[in-house]
């Protein structure tokens, strides 16, 4: 007795991918996969723009404190003693004096005077402060003279980093152009001259002034070596 063929039906491939398509959720999870990516490289490419950043201006201000060392060995008062620039106060970048002392201890840097840059990496006006006797264009700065400016550790000024400055250039910072509401950077960014702290501390997320002075003693040395003093 023969065997019964049975016909054989053929099955169709399941369809793939390609074929049937992203259903609605896989697509909002590739989505939101891609989202995450996006994200996570926008993050640190922010963070490294701030580390660039503060880098540069820490260069631009590290240029300025050179260049007002070669502005003091290069500039005689009529005594013959060496002097530093005033600040610039109408924002041209020259100093501005009155006769032979500045006409305000605090301004602008006097950029175009010491041939630097005028901004720091995020376009704000570099700050510049000086102590009146340093300045003077008759009487100059000698072996003793001292600053009477000093570097704060906050605006309370609970201690004392730096003492007898005689000049202090600021940046302030990524949001120097706002209205800053932490302390230490309201006391930075208002003028007044009977003030003569300012501060200097880690960068948080209220405080990104970036301080710089020159010392005393690098001061008075470099002029030694310059043969300006005694």
């Amino acid at each position: 007795m023969d065997r019964l063929t049975v016909p054989l039906i053929a099955v169709p491939p399941a369809p793939t991918i390609t074929e049937r398509g992203f259903t609605l959720t896989e697509m909002a999870v590739v989505l939101a996969i891609v989202t995450l990516l996006i994200g996570g490289m926008i993050l640190p490419m922010s963070a490294q723009q701030d580390i660039r950043y503060n880098s540069e201006t820490q260069k631009t201000l590290a240029d300025v404190t050179e260049a007002l060392y070669g502005y003091a060995a290069s500039h005689s008062a009529s005594n013959g003693k060496p002097y530093l620039p005033c600040p610039d106060t109408d924002n041209d970048g020259a100093e501005n004096r009155s006769g032979d002392a500045c006409t305000s201890a605090e301004g602008n840097l006097p950029w175009a005077e010491l041939g630097v840059g005028r901004f720091d990496a995020w376009g704000n006006a570099l700050r510049y402060r000086v102590t009146d006797s340093f300045a003077n264009k008759a009487s100059g700065f000698a072996l003793l003279s001292a600053g009477d400016l000093r570097i704060c550790d906050s605006s309370a000024c609970t201690a004392v980093l730096a003492s007898n400055i005689p000049v202090v250039v600021l940046s302030l910072g990524k949001n120097g152009l706002t209205t800053p509401t932490d302390v230490d950077e309201v006391k930075n960014k208002t003028i007044d001259l009977a003030d003569k702290d300012f501060v200097q501390h880690t960068q948080t997320p209220g405080f990104d002034d970036i301080v710089t002075w020159l010392p005393p003693s690098i001061l008075i040395n470099r002029m030694v070596s310059a043969g300006r003093l005694p």
